[in-house]
């Protein structure tokens, strides 16, 4: 697949055109677990979590996740790497997501960025719920009101923190923007 796409959001929206056209499973291994280049599963491995991803064409990526220690894990996520991803110039990072769940699941989302071997999380302001019947979520970071994101980096994830203990979701479509 070629990456003719311009923009800041360039690389993610390779990626994530990417992980649609991917199609395999696997088991999820120790603390991660890699998709695709750029994608990778990870979970606190004192949470013992096991489980499995599948990928279809038209799907993205059908996980399910449980932990066989009576600790709970503390996370449980996916990781989407956007590259540097210059921000100057830019208003705002928006996130659509179409999910399906069978029984409620919340997840929380993340920019990560790193500089320096150190990295800053800046928090989605809403909570994605996923349930039985598809549903999307819609949500923006504005960066005139997160004054602390830096706008140059050296690299960027984007991060589905799952609610830690057992996890089934279809994640049918992630969508990204720079505005």
């Amino acid at each position: 697949m070629n990456n003719l796409l311009i923009g800041p959001d360039a690389h993610a929206r390779f990626l994530l055109q990417s992980l649609k056209a991917h199609e395999g499973r696997g088991k999820l291994l120790a603390a991660n677990t890699p998709i695709i280049e750029g994608i990778r599963l990870s979970n606190d491995s004192a949470g013992k979590v096991k489980g499995h991803y599948e990928s279809i064409g038209g799907e993205m990526l059908s996980l399910s996740m449980q932990h066989s220690s009576s600790v709970a894990p503390k996370w449980q996520a996916l990781h989407i790497s956007l590259g540097e991803m210059n921000l100057n110039g830019s208003l705002l990072l928006g996130i659509l997501i179409k999910s399906r769940s069978p029984s409620s699941l919340t997840t929380k989302i993340c920019l990560r960025s790193g500089k320096d071997g150190d990295f800053q999380d800046v928090f989605f302001s809403k909570t994605m719920v996923s349930f039985g019947q598809v549903s999307a979520h819609l949500d923006v970071l504005e960066f005139d009101k997160n004054p602390t994101l830096p706008h140059q980096v050296q690299w960027r994830d984007l991060i589905l923190f799952f609610r830690p203990g057992e996890v089934n979701i279809n994640l049918l479509d992630i969508r990204l923007f720079v505005v």
